[in-house]
């Protein structure tokens, strides 16, 4: 017994009084990914690259649901790499247990969509256009670049692509 009081005032002690005290994590440590609602812009780009599909954007009516399933979560933190936002972020939480309720596990957000400047349709969140019309005002992109720019951004992908096929056929006559 006497050895052991010898290595522990030699080492030190190594074990904690958890769950009396909490547990300190080190900064590094991969926690529950947290959401942020209020900066998220319903890009997708978290939910393309989750591995094991914990978070799924899905179009709804008139709204975009952003699902996160924690207990789907592989801690992998590729969610946290690419929201171009800052939206969800791994915290230091671990203590995760939930008792018999599943759905306290999940977290939920709706945003509005937008409708297409042309024909109407649904087709993106209206904040994924806002942060999108942000970010060109603050580019080096020349003013006529910009403008031309933000036309495109209030269509959808068809009306989008229909407009560069017009544009593109009439600065080709125009060269004939």
């Amino acid at each position: 017994m006497m050895k052991l009081i010898d290595i522990t005032d030699k080492y030190g002690l190594e074990t904690c009084k958890y769950p009396l005290e909490p547990y300190l994590v080190p900064e590094t440590y991969r926690g529950q990914p947290k959401y942020k609602f209020d900066l998220c812009i319903g890009c997708a780009a978290c939910s393309v690259a989750c591995p094991p599909n914990a978070i799924s954007v899905k179009a709804v009516d008139t709204k975009v649901v952003w699902e996160f399933d924690c207990g789907r979560c592989i801690f992998c933190a590729r969610c946290d790499e690419v929201c171009p936002t800052g939206a969800i972020r791994l915290s230091t939480e671990y203590e995760l247990a939930a008792k018999f309720d599943k759905s306290a596990l999940i977290q939920r957000g709706e945003m509005d969509m937008a409708s297409c400047a042309e024909c109407g349709k649904l087709y993106s969140t209206k904040r994924l256009i806002s942060y999108t019309l942000r970010k060109l005002e603050l580019s080096n992109l020349s003013e006529e670049r910009i403008k031309n720019a933000k036309f495109y951004v209030n269509l959808c992908p068809e009306c989008k692509s229909k407009k560069a096929i017009l544009s593109l056929e009439t600065e080709a006559k125009e060269i004939l």
